[in-house]
């Protein structure tokens, strides 16, 4: 089998090379390739790979830009893992994403989008706030603001430097955590939730920044945790996931970042149609606590089989 990886050569992501190790492991060959290459490369990648799997960080130097990467795939006829693009330019659109999410009765952030300097406050929002570019992720941009003036200091400075709208939203107290779905051998599935506890790295907001992201964890990571909820909550916590997976038309395999408010209300903040796959992030240690074997493993499902190793997840056509 010959699995094509596409990803963002000089990313921060290491997600090909997770996925490397994995396709390695299982005895597969693997063919890499730059997204920056894409429309040389498509052709290639459709004609002689089995899979592609598109781990996209930005193309064209824009977290904007990335779903362009999976239609030109697509267009070329390749087997794409994972959300088509359509899903992909709707998920990684903030603003479309969450009113979708709102339209299906999915608690989100009240908030506003700021598309000039010349933006106000509405009085029914009050600080902190939680600004983020409307199309960017790995917490690219994402900032607190403790005051309104702080607020449009930082979204006057996003909307220069991305020149794109900026989301202002209510910060959300509570629990953060991320939510891993994947539709396997009975049909979609909620893995076991994640929870960040960040205290002890000084954080008094459990925002995860870019900082935070950028870390290289070393051994096992203390700030990654099981969730531990009530079995009413959890089964909410569930069927909300699944309507969101749905709602915005996801495939294969998804990761939310997700708010527990205080009062027990579960705000979803993001949807990832990419999930990080390196060993220590969110996807891969929740597919760990589910108890999916460390030693690779085929898992028949409806004509798929699910090729399940340490840290890789592909899915592969019969």
């Amino acid at each position: 089998m010959r699995v094509g990886v596409v990803h963002t050569v000089g990313s921060p992501c290491r997600c090909a090379e997770a996925i490397a190790k994995g396709l390695e492991a299982l005895g597969y060959e693997m063919v890499l390739a730059d997204s920056e290459e894409i429309e040389l490369r498509a052709s290639e990648l459709a004609e002689t790979c089995d899979l592609v799997i598109d781990h996209t960080d930005t193309y064209r130097k824009q977290g904007l830009f990335r779903p362009v990467v999976r239609l030109i795939l697509e267009q070329r006829g390749a087997r794409v893992v994972g959300s088509d693009s359509e899903a992909c330019f709707l998920a990684d659109d903030k603003i479309a994403a969450k009113a979708r999410l709102a339209s299906a009765g999915i608690p989100v952030p009240p908030g506003i989008v700021a598309t000039s300097k010349a933006w106000k406050l509405p009085s029914w929002m009050t600080p902190p706030l939680v600004l983020k570019p409307a199309f960017e992720h790995m917490s690219r941009g994402l900032g607190l603001a403790q005051t309104e003036k702080e607020a449009q200091s930082l979204a006057a400075h996003l909307i220069d430097t991305l020149r794109q709208p900026v989301l202002v939203e209510s910060f959300i107290p509570g629990r953060e955590l991320a939510v891993s779905l994947l539709e396997g051998p009975k049909g979609l599935e909620m893995l076991p939730p994640l929870e960040w506890c960040l205290e002890h790295r000084g954080s008094t907001s459990n925002l995860l920044t870019e900082a935070f992201k950028l870390m290289e964890p070393a051994g096992e990571r203390q700030e990654a945790v099981p969730t531990e909820l009530t079995p009413d909550l959890r089964d909410e916590l569930e069927t909300l996931s699944r309507l969101a997976f749905n709602a915005l038309g996801l495939r294969d395999y998804a990761r939310f970042d997700i708010r527990l408010s205080p009062g027990g209300t579960f705000f979803f903040l993001e949807a990832n149609t990419t999930p990080s796959l390196e060993p220590l992030e969110a996807f891969p240690l929740s597919a760990r606590w589910q108890a999916w074997t460390i030693q690779p493993s085929l898992k028949e499902c409806s004509g798929l089989r699910f090729i399940v190793t340490d840290t890789p997840l592909l899915k592969e056509k019969d």
